[in-house]
């Protein structure tokens, strides 16, 4: 009971005040708020309170979802340089087109390779590199590094990516995502049968490059339609043309991670 009593009020310019309550002054709060009007007046304030400063408890909550609705929402993220950046998220518009999807290669009976390209040695020698599995409407990832199985080409050795595929359907599309990888890169994707061998290859595949995002870094995509079952291995590898050579050759690249997706195909 000895400690100090306040009565806090606001005043006609919204500005909240805390006026100490002692025994030899005015204990009605009314009187001192009305006292303290009447300083403000002799000041040359204006002592008029507008009532729509002082709004009721659901329109106070009515002006804050209001407000909500009009105020963008903001995401901030951290970019590759580590740079962190602001976006107001977009309005969402979508638009149905028919759209039909290209495909960056088809792997189906007609477009084998030749038998004597089959049935020459290959990759058996890469079967304890397959180690990442991926099931039927699942996904399964690959970091390519250069001390991960190198796979030798006719003209050099390169970092690659080896991916099982068990139990495939009779049409299938294979969604491929390489990350880190620079946008003018190329993909090279060989398929193989239960016995290594190889019965596709295609090569020069330049892909989709999406930029980085809020939400995703910055990634390569392929799409490939698959319509033989006797795939059972993938071997994938990515190479960037060399400026310094005339002759247009590739330089192997490494230190990304491939993503692969297996989903039905439906026309």
């Amino acid at each position: 009971m000895a400690e100090p009593a306040y009565y806090t009020w606001v005043d006609a310019q919204g500005v909240v005040h805390n006026t100490l309550i002692t025994s030899d002054k005015k204990t009605n709060p009314k009187e001192v708020q009305d006292e303290s009007l009447h300083k403000e007046s002799q000041t040359g304030k204006s002592n008029d309170i507008d009532i729509d400063d002082y709004p009721s408890e659901e329109q106070y909550q009515k002006n804050l979802s209001d407000k909500a609705k009009l105020d963008k929402p903001f995401y901030t993220w951290t970019d590759a340089q580590g740079i962190v950046r602001s976006e107001a998220k977009p309005d969402m518009m979508v638009e149905f087109t028919a759209a039909e999807v290209v495909y960056d290669a088809v792997f189906a009976p007609p477009f084998r390779l030749p038998k004597y390209v089959t049935k020459g040695e290959c990759c058996e020698t890469y079967a304890s590199a397959f180690s990442s599995v991926t099931p039927f409407k699942g996904s399964a990832s690959y970091q390519v590094d250069d001390t991960l199985f190198p796979f030798k080409t006719q003209s050099s050795t390169v970092a690659a990516g080896y991916f099982s595929l068990p139990e495939l359907m009779k049409r299938e599309v294979v969604s491929l995502k390489a990350y880190k990888l620079p946008e003018n890169s190329l993909f090279e994707v060989i398929a193989l049968d239960q016995a290594f061998k190889p019965l596709y290859l295609s090569s020069g595949l330049k892909g989709l490059f999406v930029e980085q995002t809020w939400k995703d870094l910055a990634y390569k995509k392929l799409l490939l339609e698959i319509s033989d079952t006797e795939i059972k291995y993938l071997i994938v590898f990515a190479q960037q043309e060399d400026a310094s050579h005339a002759s247009g050759d590739k330089r192997p690249l490494s230190g990304y991670t491939l993503s692969v997706v297996r989903d039905l195909l439906i026309d």
